[in-house]
Protein backbone atom coordinates (compact mmCIF):
# COMPACT_ATOMS: atom_id res chain seq x y z
CA UNK A 1 0.00 0.00 0.00
CA UNK A 2 1.22 2.98 -1.37
CA UNK A 3 0.22 5.46 1.60
CA UNK A 4 2.34 3.46 4.02
CA UNK A 5 4.94 3.52 2.52
CA UNK A 6 4.91 7.24 2.33
CA UNK A 7 3.56 7.39 5.86
CA UNK A 8 6.99 5.78 6.94
CA UNK A 9 9.15 7.84 5.30
CA UNK A 10 7.33 10.94 6.77
CA UNK A 11 7.46 9.47 9.88
CA UNK A 12 11.10 8.19 10.27
CA UNK A 13 12.04 11.78 8.68
CA UNK A 14 9.91 13.27 12.13
CA UNK A 15 11.30 11.04 14.17
CA UNK A 16 14.95 12.23 13.69
CA UNK A 17 14.46 16.03 12.58
CA UNK A 18 12.27 18.29 15.39
CA UNK A 19 11.08 20.98 12.93
CA UNK A 20 9.34 17.81 10.70
CA UNK A 21 8.00 16.46 13.52
CA UNK A 22 6.41 19.70 14.94
CA UNK A 23 5.28 20.24 11.49
CA UNK A 24 3.44 16.99 11.22
CA UNK A 25 2.17 17.08 14.95
CA UNK A 26 0.59 20.22 13.74
CA UNK A 27 -1.50 18.31 10.87
CA UNK A 28 -2.69 15.35 12.88
CA UNK A 29 -3.63 18.20 16.37
CA UNK A 30 -6.17 19.28 13.77
CA UNK A 31 -7.26 15.37 13.49
CA UNK A 32 -6.98 14.63 17.20
CA UNK A 33 -9.05 17.44 18.28
CA UNK A 34 -11.96 16.22 16.35
CA UNK A 35 -11.67 12.50 16.92
CA UNK A 36 -11.49 13.10 21.00
CA UNK A 37 -14.80 15.73 20.54
CA UNK A 38 -16.10 12.66 18.05
CA UNK A 39 -15.84 9.97 20.51
CA UNK A 40 -15.83 12.46 23.94
CA UNK A 41 -12.34 10.81 25.02
CA UNK A 42 -11.02 11.86 27.95
CA UNK A 43 -8.25 11.09 31.26
CA UNK A 44 -10.78 8.38 32.44
CA UNK A 45 -10.44 6.15 29.13
CA UNK A 46 -7.61 3.71 28.28
CA UNK A 47 -6.84 3.99 24.23
CA UNK A 48 -5.37 1.37 22.09
CA UNK A 49 -3.80 2.88 18.93
CA UNK A 50 -3.85 0.12 16.41
CA UNK A 51 -0.73 1.00 14.00
CA UNK A 52 1.22 3.29 15.61
CA UNK A 53 4.26 3.09 13.33
CA UNK A 54 7.59 5.06 13.63
CA UNK A 55 6.58 8.20 15.23
CA UNK A 56 3.08 7.43 16.49
CA UNK A 57 1.41 10.98 16.71
CA UNK A 58 -1.95 9.88 17.02
CA UNK A 59 -1.40 8.58 20.26
CA UNK A 60 1.20 11.07 21.64
CA UNK A 61 -1.56 13.56 20.96
CA UNK A 62 -3.83 11.76 22.60
CA UNK A 63 -2.07 11.55 25.36
CA UNK A 64 -1.00 15.35 25.38
CA UNK A 65 -4.62 16.46 24.99
CA UNK A 66 -6.58 14.35 27.47
CA UNK A 67 -4.35 12.59 29.84
CA UNK A 68 -5.68 9.34 29.06
CA UNK A 69 -2.64 6.15 29.04
CA UNK A 70 -2.55 4.98 25.73
CA UNK A 71 -1.04 1.52 24.38
CA UNK A 72 0.28 1.21 20.55
CA UNK A 73 0.57 -1.42 18.85
CA UNK A 74 1.79 -2.36 15.08
CA UNK A 75 3.23 -5.50 13.47
CA UNK A 76 6.15 -3.76 12.38
CA UNK A 77 8.81 -4.53 15.03
CA UNK A 78 11.48 -1.89 13.07
CA UNK A 79 8.43 0.28 13.49
CA UNK A 80 8.13 -0.84 17.32
CA UNK A 81 11.99 -0.18 18.07
CA UNK A 82 11.55 3.32 16.49
CA UNK A 83 8.20 4.04 18.11
CA UNK A 84 9.89 3.07 21.59
CA UNK A 85 12.92 5.26 21.38
CA UNK A 86 10.77 8.70 20.36
CA UNK A 87 7.91 7.85 22.94
CA UNK A 88 11.24 7.47 25.47
CA UNK A 89 13.19 10.68 24.32
CA UNK A 90 9.68 12.52 24.69
CA UNK A 91 9.35 11.34 28.32
CA UNK A 92 5.91 9.99 27.13
CA UNK A 93 6.95 6.30 28.71
CA UNK A 94 5.12 6.05 31.46
CA UNK A 95 1.85 7.14 29.86
CA UNK A 96 2.08 5.48 26.02
CA UNK A 97 3.49 2.05 25.74
CA UNK A 98 4.31 0.70 22.63
CA UNK A 99 4.21 -3.05 21.82
CA UNK A 100 4.80 -5.16 18.75
CA UNK A 101 1.62 -7.23 18.44
CA UNK A 102 -0.67 -7.57 15.15
CA UNK A 103 -4.59 -6.52 15.35
CA UNK A 104 -5.54 -9.73 14.18
CA UNK A 105 -3.95 -11.67 16.81
CA UNK A 106 -5.57 -13.03 20.12
CA UNK A 107 -2.72 -12.47 22.47
CA UNK A 108 -4.34 -8.84 23.31
CA UNK A 109 -6.80 -8.59 26.05
CA UNK A 110 -8.93 -6.02 24.58
CA UNK A 111 -11.52 -5.50 27.17
CA UNK A 112 -9.22 -3.18 29.44
CA UNK A 113 -9.33 -0.70 26.43
CA UNK A 114 -12.36 1.97 26.43
CA UNK A 115 -11.52 3.36 23.17
CA UNK A 116 -10.14 1.73 20.19
CA UNK A 117 -8.22 3.68 17.83
CA UNK A 118 -7.52 2.63 13.90
CA UNK A 119 -4.97 3.98 12.11
CA UNK A 120 -5.10 4.38 8.28
CA UNK A 121 -2.90 2.05 7.34
CA UNK A 122 -4.50 -1.20 9.25
CA UNK A 123 -4.39 -3.43 6.92
CA UNK A 124 -6.01 -5.58 6.41
CA UNK A 125 -8.74 -3.34 7.96
CA UNK A 126 -12.17 -5.41 7.95
CA UNK A 127 -9.95 -8.79 9.64
CA UNK A 128 -7.98 -6.78 11.94
CA UNK A 129 -11.83 -4.28 12.60
CA UNK A 130 -13.78 -7.69 13.02
CA UNK A 131 -11.31 -9.37 15.18
CA UNK A 132 -11.47 -6.28 17.84
CA UNK A 133 -14.79 -5.95 17.61
CA UNK A 134 -15.32 -9.56 18.61
CA UNK A 135 -13.48 -9.27 21.87
CA UNK A 136 -14.01 -5.44 23.17
CA UNK A 137 -16.35 -4.98 26.10
CA UNK A 138 -19.84 -3.47 25.48
CA UNK A 139 -19.96 0.40 25.12
CA UNK A 140 -16.53 0.34 23.69
CA UNK A 141 -15.52 3.04 21.05
CA UNK A 142 -13.74 2.25 18.07
CA UNK A 143 -12.49 5.24 16.09
CA UNK A 144 -11.87 4.30 12.22
CA UNK A 145 -10.10 6.23 9.75
CA UNK A 146 -10.48 6.13 5.98
CA UNK A 147 -9.10 7.80 2.70
CA UNK A 148 -12.06 10.13 1.50
CA UNK A 149 -11.94 7.39 -1.94
CA UNK A 150 -12.24 4.02 0.27
CA UNK A 151 -16.03 2.64 0.64
CA UNK A 152 -17.44 2.60 4.14
CA UNK A 153 -16.36 -0.99 5.44
CA UNK A 154 -19.60 -3.17 6.40
CA UNK A 155 -20.96 -2.56 10.33
CA UNK A 156 -20.52 -6.06 11.90
CA UNK A 157 -24.63 -6.34 13.21
CA UNK A 158 -23.29 -6.46 16.77
CA UNK A 159 -22.45 -2.41 16.83
CA UNK A 160 -24.54 0.29 16.69
CA UNK A 161 -25.02 1.66 13.44
CA UNK A 162 -22.17 4.46 12.55
CA UNK A 163 -22.72 7.46 15.04
CA UNK A 164 -20.98 10.09 13.32
CA UNK A 165 -18.48 10.69 10.95
CA UNK A 166 -15.61 13.36 10.78
CA UNK A 167 -13.45 14.14 7.75
CA UNK A 168 -12.51 10.53 7.00
CA UNK A 169 -12.91 9.22 10.62
CA UNK A 170 -15.89 6.74 11.49
CA UNK A 171 -17.27 6.44 15.12
CA UNK A 172 -18.52 2.85 16.11
CA UNK A 173 -19.93 1.63 19.29
CA UNK A 174 -19.66 -1.76 20.62
CA UNK A 175 -23.72 -3.13 20.87
CA UNK A 176 -24.40 -4.50 24.74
Amino acid sequence: MWITTLTQKIEDWASKTEVVFKLAEKYYHDVIRKEIVLANITKNDHILCIGGGICPFSAILLHKSTGAEITVIDNNSCCVKKARQLIKRLNLSEHIQVLCQDGRGSDISYSKYTVVHFALQVCPMECVFSNVERQVTPGTKLLVRRTKSQTEMQRPLTLHKRICNIGSTSLYIKAS
